[in-house]
């Protein structure tokens, strides 16, 4: 009767331990659909969620990625989001990205306010962008995939095939307009010691040698005073892969950079920048940055030089 009464206890203290168990295991799956997702998650994380419920897996498409050729191979779950709707969104900074359009666009793929989002693309460039975008409509789960979908083919990772299945979505977006800035910002912070502007462009555009290929821009050379830092040497590793945190600080901070400044980055259309915007608010936890989306494409192509001037 004791050994009965004993092992009855070890059986009662084995079925609170999985109880318990299970509960931590839903609490942490809620706890990721409540909005405390990591920023940048590897290939390892995501073959491990794959079956999670309430995440949407999306891959952005660039210029040279056809639709057809994602519908043949990809991550499984995924669906395919085109780089220029993208960038239609995005606009050219005269005015705020659009919020219809994004909310259109969001839902189209079955993204709803509460999904953990999971961004990929074939270059890491689409996918920060995509990343900005999401986070500046206010995407609380929201992650970028550390590396391109060549990383993920390269380990063997699963795949599928077809047309992905999407089930339409309403979405309401809340822009974030601390992570914007414009002209303006831009203007009356040129001389405030409490911010930091910075170009992530090439040497060549920073310097006012030339433009990237295919653009054309009235006036060549930088914004004043702002800091050359090259978005992919500075960022990023050549497999496309964020540098260390303790990589990105020395980099950052020898220019000046740092957490205590307001931190403007700008490329030729705000594209580049989202990269740079998110090495620094993701992996850095800089307090205050913002992508100015205009960019030179709109700072260069202004005809009032004076009141928007140029360095070379």
């Amino acid at each position: 009767m004791k050994i009965n009464n004993i092992l009855a206890k070890k059986v009662s203290t084995l079925l609170f331990s999985l109880l318990l168990f299970l509960c931590l295991s839903v609490g942490m799956n809620t706890a990721v659909a409540n909005g405390s997702a990591q920023s940048l998650v590897d290939t390892q994380w995501l073959t491990d969620n794959l079956k999670t419920p309430g995440l949407s897996i999306v891959y952005v498409g660039g210029p040279a990625s056809k639709k057809e050729n994602f519908e043949v191979k990809h991550v499984p779950g995924a669906v395919f989001l085109d780089f220029f709707a993208l960038m239609g969104i995005l606009g050219d900074g005269t005015t705020p990205p659009d919020k219809a359009k994004f909310e259109a666009l969001a839902g189209g793929l079955g993204i709803g306010n509460d999904s953990h989002v999971v961004i990929h693309s074939g270059d890491t460039l689409f996918g920060a962008t995509a990343y900005w975008l999401f986070d500046y409509f206010g995407h609380k789960n929201l992650s970028l995939l550390n590396g391109s979908i060549g990383k993920w083919m390269n380990e063997g990772r699963p795949t599928a095939g077809g047309p992905a299945k999407i089930t339409p979505a309403t979405y309401t977006a809340a822009p974030n307009t601390s992570l914007l800035a414009n002209a303006d910002n831009v203007l009356s912070n040129l001389n405030n010691p409490k911010a930091i502007i910075v170009d992530v462009r090439s040497e060549q555009e920073y310097t006012g040698a030339g433009s990237p290929p295919g653009i054309e821009n009235k006036n060549m050379g930088h914004i004043p005073g702002a800091v050359h830092l090259d978005f992919f040497s500075t960022n990023l590793n050549n497999d496309g892969t964020f540098k260390s945190a303790a990589e990105l600080k020395s980099a950052y901070e020898a220019k000046g950079v740092t957490k205590d400044k307001e931190v403007i980055a700008y490329c030729q259309g705000g594209v580049r920048a989202a990269v740079t915007a998110f090495a620094l608010e993701k992996v850095l936890n800089y307090p205050s940055v913002r992508n100015y989306v205009g960019s030179w494409g709109e700072w260069g192509n202004r005809l009032d030089t004076a009141k928007y001037p140029i360095e070379k």
